[in-house]
């Protein structure tokens, strides 16, 4: 019933497996068949750009672009809140009446 171990160190066996696939070697000459060709050829595909996703593409090239738009804007509102402000001071100074009752307007 019970066999009785033919090998009583199991790491005997596995160092007879690994020299077992040590001594056969695969042949590997087809797939060193022009390999630089077809990777460079792989990686050609894989760089050119989708048309569907064109737009993508271009959109992230021009971010920067986007972003100094973006920041100017601001820079420009900011100057003219700071016009109006200034403006609305000195129309209520001269004539704080009509200020008043254009402000009640809204």
């Amino acid at each position: 019933m019970n066999e009785p171990n033919r090998n009583p160190d199991p790491d005997l066996e596995l160092d007879a497996l690994f020299a077992r696939a040590r001594a056969q070697r695969p042949d590997t000459s087809a797939a060193e068949y022009a390999f630089e060709t077809r990777l460079m050829a792989r990686l050609r595909e894989k760089r050119r750009p989708d048309p569907e996703s064109i737009w993508a593409s271009v959109s992230w090239k021009l971010s920067p672009i986007f972003a100094a738009c973006v920041i100017g804007l601001a820079i420009w509102h900011g100057q003219v809140v700071r016009e109006t402000e200034a403006a609305e001071q000195m129309v209520y100074v001269a004539n704080p009446t009509t200020f008043e009752s254009l402000h009640s307007l809204n």
